[in-house]
């Protein structure tokens, strides 16, 4: 790799915590921050699936079982990372809930259940880790939002309004803590082809077709599209990028 390029783009010896780390997107994010040299640590509820994806991705990566919905333990799990490794340089917070229903069949539990993993969950873990960044006077924190949250889509409103929630506490995030050196930001996925998409598109045909005619370049993304995104917000290269989100869609969000 060329000496100016790996200054721009390598993270050796970096750490990094994915949430929803063994599959979909958080896989392909934690795949790739390995790639360029992180030691990453991928969190999740199911075990096995987190033991199969260290396997897969090889030595920079390991694993701790955890619910990020009980936040009253988030301050330790990032104190265990620590005290582990050494340090908390960098934090993914992708792991994700859906709830696709029309208006008249939401329940007010609906959005509990929603916001408990994507808003309250996310916020918990970054408030942990944030003092860790700021005796280094370095980190970036990435939320994982979703096109739902600038698109009218329909049956989503419970999980569009918290992805819509993350963009406000990104924007409002950064302008707490960029000045001690944390870096802030939130990525937008388009249509990417994951499991978690399948859920929700797979027995709606007029769906898919609306969505693959709305993205000027004709195709799904994939997660890797995403894990790469993701590496830029958090090397050296975006030294100067912070409060921002990045639309990675196929240009969906401006398809017509």
């Amino acid at each position: 790799m060329d000496g100016y390029f790996k200054k721009a783009f390598g993270l050796n010896g970096r750490v990094a915590l994915v949430t929803g780390g063994g599959s979909g997107l958080g896989y392909a994010i934690s795949r790739c921050l390995a790639s360029a040299g992180v030691q990453v640590v991928m969190a999740g509820r199911r075990q096995e699936v987190l033991e199969c994806a260290c396997d897969e991705i090889g030595h920079n990566a390991c694993y701790k079982v955890h619910d990020i919905t009980d936040t009253g333990s988030a301050q330790g799990f990032i104190e265990d990372i620590v005290k582990k490794h050494g340090s908390i340089d960098i934090l993914i917070n992708n792991a994700g809930r859906h709830c696709k229903k029309a208006v008249a069949d939401i329940a007010i539990q609906d959005f509990r259940d929603v916001m408990d993993v994507h808003l309250y969950g996310s916020f918990a873990l970054s408030q942990a880790a944030i003092p860790y960044m700021r005796e280094k006077k370095r980190g970036s924190i990435v939320f994982i939002s979703s096109e739902s949250a600038v698109l009218g889509l329909t049956n989503v409103s419970v999980y569009g309004s918290a992805k819509s929630a993350l963009l406000g506490l990104t924007r409002c995030m950064a302008g707490d803590v960029s000045s001690d050196g944390i870096r802030v930001n939130a990525i937008i996925p388009g249509f990417i082809d994951t499991p978690m998409f399948h859920q929700v598109v797979d027995s709606d045909l007029p769906r898919q077709q609306k969505i693959l005619g709305h993205t000027p370049m004709g195709c799904y993304g994939t997660p890797e599209d995403i894990g790469w995104a993701a590496v830029y917000l958090c090397a050296p290269a975006s030294r100067f990028v912070t409060g921002t989100v990045l639309t990675v869609d196929g240009g969906c969000s401006i398809g017509f």
